[in-house]
């Protein structure tokens, strides 16, 4: 291999294009999240978020079924079910208390709590893995986690309300998932992982709805359906984008979900989200853009024209 990018413009370029289109595909893979969180809002009360997650993970694997068979079934052999079992259980309940924190809260809440995950991320490798934070990784955390003390507003309310509690506890069951999905990408292909997630997730789901079955109304399937489509949308485009470019080059992009809910809350449910919420998410969206540099510093990259 040769020297670095910067003594070869074409390299250069197409380094530049590759982070773009890794850009382009994960701010669409966040909106498609983001719609996920709408749909569950405009279904409404009737249908709680357990019944909304379990039809949208069994829709979206009745969708997925076709393709895997036209694939020859190629992608289901594994040899690293106990990783899929963890990130397909952490997965699926990420979604559920996403769905639920949505019907409680406005969008943007429920969207930037979520986007705790990269902070979440450090925390967890040191607790387990025992992994060393850095000084300024510290600060990262420290700046999101007094966005996140803004957004709550920890109060003796907060339990009768807790919509925000649920959020945040998404961002936290996803940063587990997500740190199962890094192992997972070692080994397993995007269709392998994406069939075990909604298997797994739609079994759990379907075992927790028994006795809870109820039926849905003509109004309430287009919305489910739409949220199932959503779900392979997200996962399909994740893992495309990070096909392209690292996480570290273009995961702040993920903050593009809170301007997503914000003009959907807004346009969709008339949602306006007060002063402390907007400067709380501001901070969160720091501290976690910093997080993701801090923790993934960039590498020297090869000479692609080599």
């Amino acid at each position: 291999m040769g020297g670095h990018l910067s003594q070869h413009p074409e390299g250069n370029g197409q380094a530049a294009a590759s982070v773009a289109k890794g850009a382009a595909l994960l701010v669409a893979a966040f909106l498609a999240n983001t719609l996920q969180s709408a749909f569950a809002r405009a279904v409404g009360a009737d249908m709680d978020a357990l019944t909304f997650t379990w039809l949208t993970f069994v829709l979206a694997l009745a969708l997925l079924v076709p393709v895997l068979l036209v694939r020859g079934g190629r992608d289901l052999p594994t040899a690293a079910l106990p990783l899929h079992l963890l990130r397909g259980g952490m997965g699926m309940g990420g979604f559920l208390l996403f769905m639920a924190a949505a019907k409680l809260v406005n969008l943007v809440n429920a969207n930037v709590l979520l986007n705790t995950t990269p902070m979440f991320i450090p925390l967890l490798a040191w607790l387990v893995l025992k992994q060393r934070i850095p000084a300024n990784l510290w600060k990262a955390l420290a700046v999101g986690f007094a966005g996140m003390v803004i957004v709550v507003q920890p109060n003796a309310s907060l339990l009768e309300k807790p919509g925000d509690l649920l959020g945040l506890a998404a961002g936290f069951v996803c940063a587990i998932e997500f740190l199962a999905v890094k192992a997972l990408g070692k080994s397993e292909s995007a269709f392998t992982q994406l069939a075990y997630f909604l298997a797994i997730g739609s079994l759990t789901s379907s075992l927790m709805m028994v006795g809870r079955f109820q039926s849905i109304t003509a109004d309430q399937l287009p919305l489910v359906l739409a949220s199932a489509i959503c779900l392979l949308s997200f996962q399909l485009l994740l893992i495309r984008a990070y096909s392209f470019a690292d996480p570290s080059a273009i995961g702040a992009f993920q903050y593009s979900s809170v301007v997503f809910a914000g003009l959907i809350g807004w346009i969709w449910f008339g949602q306006i989200p007060n002063l402390g919420v907007v400067v709380g998410t501001a901070l969160i969206c720091a501290g976690g853009v910093l997080s993701l540099v801090w923790q993934n510093p960039p590498r020297p990259t090869s000479d692609l024209s080599a």
